[in-house]
């Protein structure tokens, strides 16, 4: 075999690049060049596969895979015990089924370049502050699993106070944030004119939140302004 495969990286390179080697005199420089991105490739395949290949092992469809690959912001080679594996366990462990969790991970695959206990446990601890149970936690973060990458200082709570001053209690902050968590991703200034709006007509309440929210500006204003 050529290059000897108890050649270094080093010396590939040197061969590649280097005026006049014995590499591109046996191979021809054109060919050389191919057979070392081809190896490199090669690994590059692998560690996607390693990754890949367990996901799927576990449940994930290739539709979410690829939703995986495309949004997950760089090359997709994750360590699969470094970081596929734990925050698996750790989707699991905050009840998650195997089927919420591969699709958690395809809404938001940047998790997986995450430490688990130091990112995402002070937002679960202060859902659990808010008096929120283990279902409502994971109904959460499955259905919105971008909620664990929300500031708590300047997202969360913040966002939770002005339900507050609203006059919301804690109980109906964590029941809105189980059924409509994306609620926690929109703008603190569309929050706060909606629910201002609402509370000035009287008309302010979970349910009254959740519907008018998600409405368009124009169809919001139509009905409300």
């Amino acid at each position: 075999a050529w290059p000897p495969p108890s050649w270094g990286a080093a010396a590939m390179e040197q061969l590649l690049l280097g005026g006049d080697s014995l590499g591109e005199r046996s191979l021809g420089r054109p060919t050389f060049r191919r057979r070392i991105v081809a190896r490199r490739n090669s690994a590059g395949a692998e560690a996607l596969s390693s990754a890949g290949e367990y996901l799927l092992s576990l449940g994930m469809t290739e539709d979410q895979l690829q939703k995986v690959t495309s949004r997950y912001g760089q090359k997709f080679n994750p360590d699969v015990d470094g970081s596929v594996k734990p925050l698996l366990q750790w989707l699991t462990g905050r009840g998650l089924t195997d089927e919420q969790s591969m699709r958690a991970v395809a809404m938001y695959p940047v998790m997986l370049r995450r430490r688990c206990e130091a990112s995402f446990e002070p937002s679960v601890q202060w859902m659990t502050g808010l008096g929120m149970d283990g279902s409502q936690i994971a109904k959460t973060i499955a259905s919105y699993p971008n909620i664990l990458s929300c500031s708590l200082e300047a997202n969360l709570k913040p966002k939770a106070q002005l339900l507050r001053e609203r006059g919301f209690t804690s109980a109906e902050i964590a029941s809105t944030l189980a059924k409509l968590p994306q609620l926690f991703g929109l703008s603190s200034k569309r929050l706060a004119h909606r629910t201002g709006v609402l509370q000035a007509l009287g008309l302010l309440t979970e349910t009254s939140l959740r519907s008018a929210i998600v409405m368009t500006d124009a169809k919001f204003a139509a009905r409300f302004e």
